[in-house]
């Protein structure tokens, strides 16, 4: 399999196989300290998506405009994606696709290839503008969604074998799709592919030899979700790790079939007797490329913090592969399907310098989600709670995402205010949720707030038991 899109990209493919060729040799050196100190920690972040704010991102006037807002509003510190959900940048990348290629019309602009200026660099002037101001910028790279399906665009489509592959229900019983085909809009590249693994950290390579950044923040750096990936290059990896071949593949992992669940969705996915170890060993596969991109990063520029994004309902985590927990906080109670030794050594906590906590519910209070028959920690400040306690030593910075309450302004300003006070700081997603709900005087009003959880703050409130 080329690692490059055929014939007219051949000199790119070249560039990028060089640029792997370099990433490892540095990840073969020692891991040198980090120098980042917890000033350099968001206090106060907004989370630009790059699809949703590319009118306002394609001129440098707008790029002032988002700049001054956020600075009036008490933002310290803004997260523009370099790399988005599904694979395209905003940089102009040796390899990776450009946003301004991308063939997705969005509610306010027609595709981006049919406008986007050809030599702007939106990236550099945002990083430009906001230092001006003051402002700190940690970029987010989305690792791992390398496609979607609305546009038939993006490297795993042009590279089918990167493609994560998924079990799901057929006529006789289960049968493996190509994320292509799983029915999502996003496509999931493999993160147990070598390959994808080497292009991802080629992206982090670019971006912070290229620009003068402040932090870098991962995302989707995940599995899509339980139901992937078996892939044949998965099952010879899982087998070669555990010492153990599969004589039944997938069902001594997981079939669909009668039985317990394992997915809170509903969906009759039923653990097989290898379930634990699968489980394990897809979150060694992440911490393992966390901890590369982690090394990376202190080469290229030992000074910066490294974040890591996750939803902070962390009794789920394992069906994405991310254990952020540890110690008896991150234990389940009682016997379990999934939980393991294996699974806790897989920890990402000794490779980050911060974690960003998806508190996106409704429900503000614990006790607003009891009513609802929801546990404690479905909740701004229960979730806040949950995510300080498992993630021990690690600041949390807590994450709002303002569309939850577009109808309920009092609610939204009563969730900022819980985040601030509940963890290390604040990150509002996204810049188009503040501008299209008006929430910038809002976000003003909580600008005097103190987050409690700081690393210059005390230490975490005790939690109720999540298990």
């Amino acid at each position: 399999m080329a690692i490059g899109p055929p014939g007219r990209r051949a000199p790119r493919r070249c560039l990028c196989l060089l640029r792997c060729a370099s990433l490892a040799l540095v990840l073969a050196l020692p891991l040198p300290p980090s120098t980042a100190a917890p000033g350099t920690l968001p206090r106060r972040a907004l989370w630009i998506e790059v699809s949703a704010n590319l009118r306002a991102l394609s001129t440098v006037e707008g790029i002032r405009a988002i700049v001054a807002r956020a600075q009036a509003a008490g933002f310290d510190t803004l997260i523009p994606e370099a790399k988005n959900a599904w694979g395209f940048v905003l940089y102009d990348s040796a390899f990776a696709p450009h946003i301004r290629t991308s063939r997705l019309p969005r509610a306010g602009y027609p595709p981006p290839a049919a406008w986007y200026p050809a030599d702007h660099d939106a990236l550099a002037v945002l990083v430009r503008e906001a230092h001006a101001a003051g402002l700190r910028v940690h970029v987010a790279v989305n690792a791992f969604g390398e496609g979607l399906t609305w546009t038939g665009q993006g490297p795993a489509l042009e590279r089918p074998g990167w493609q994560a592959v998924h079990v799901q229900p057929g006529p006789d019983g289960t049968r493996l799709v190509p994320a292509a085909e799983a029915g999502e809009a996003i496509v999931f590249a493999n993160p147990a592919h070598p390959e994808v693994q080497l292009y991802e950290l080629a992206v982090i390579w670019e971006v912070l030899s290229r620009y003068p950044l402040d932090g870098l923040v991962l995302d989707r750096a995940r599995y899509p979700d339980l139901t992937a990936d078996f892939s044949d290059l998965s099952r010879a990896r899982f087998e070669a790790a555990t010492g153990r071949p599969v004589a039944r593949w997938p069902d001594e992992v997981l079939t669909w079939q009668a039985g317990p669940s394992v997915d809170p969705s509903g969906v009759r996915l039923t653990p097989g007797p290898r379930f634990a170890e699968w489980v394990a060993w897809r979150a060694g596969v992440i911490a393992a490329f966390v901890r590369a991109a982690r090394a990376l990063a202190r080469a290229l520029r030992p000074d910066i913090p490294l974040g890591y994004y996750v939803g902070a309902w962390y009794p789920e985590a394992y069906r994405t592969g991310q254990n952020w927990g540890s110690g008896a906080a991150a234990r389940p109670a009682g016997r379990t399907d999934w939980w393991s030794p294996a699974w806790e050594a897989a920890t990402l906590l000794p490779h980050l310098d911060y974690v960003l906590a998806g508190l996106y519910y409704r429900a503000v209070s614990p006790w607003e989600a009891r009513p609802q028959g929801s546990a404690w920690w479905r909740s701004v400040t229960g979730g806040a709670r949950l995510a300080r306690a498992v993630a021990g030593q690690v600041p949390v910075i807590g994450s709002v995402w303002l569309d939850l309450y577009r109808d309920d302004p009092a609610a939204g300003a009563a969730a900022l205010r819980a985040a601030l006070r509940h963890t290390a700081g604040l990150m509002v997603f996204d810049l188009s949720d503040v501008e299209a709900g008006g929430w910038w005087e809002r976000l003003r009003a909580v600008a005097g707030i103190v987050p409690t959880g700081h690393p210059e703050a005390g230490p975490a409130a005790p939690s109720p038991d999540h298990r």
